[in-house]
């Protein structure tokens, strides 16, 4: 039998301790990244092609289309309306759990139109509400490996 060949993931879990004045930090920092998360949404929304590519593509398509560089002085949809000096991880973050969330609610509509045309072909009332796009942005950031240092048994710090 042919061994499956993949990428192997790892993920990290740590009690943080909250001290004076940290906590402010981490709930500011929830809610930059569920605005930026949201802003990234409503970009996908306005340019919905980018569903079609990959991960990758998706990404590097969303950042020229929001991120202010050299090559790109003049966005489409610029991040700065929203924030300022995001950082590059960061941002990618939001990001990801934009595009995961954007492809979710745009498959369900298809699969609830599967489920909708068997439930009427078997017979049954159908009453299910149609998917909405999330009024709110409550999910929590994720830190990858470049986005922390120093990290111990009972201690990370956080970039």
């Amino acid at each position: 039998m042919a061994a499956k060949k993949g990428k192997v993931r790892k993920t990290i879990r740590h009690l943080l301790e909250y001290r004076p004045g940290i906590s402010e930090w981490f709930a500011l920092t929830g809610q930059l990244f569920n605005r930026v998360a949201a802003f990234y949404f409503e970009v996908i929304q306005a340019h919905p092609g980018v569903l079609e590519l990959s991960n990758k593509d998706a990404l590097t398509a969303l950042e020229k289309l929001t991120h202010r560089t050299k090559e790109n002085p003049a966005p489409v949809m610029p991040l700065t309306d929203v924030a300022t000096n995001i950082p590059a991880m960061f941002r990618r973050a939001a990001i990801h759990a934009a595009l995961g969330s954007a492809r979710s609610f745009h498959s369900n509509p298809e699969r609830r139109k599967q489920q909708k045309a068997k439930a009427e072909a078997k017979g049954r009332r159908w009453h299910k509400r149609p998917p909405v796009p999330p009024r709110t942005w409550s999910r929590s950031v994720t830190f990858y490996v470049g986005m922390w240092k120093e990290r111990t048994a009972g201690h990370i710090m956080l970039k």
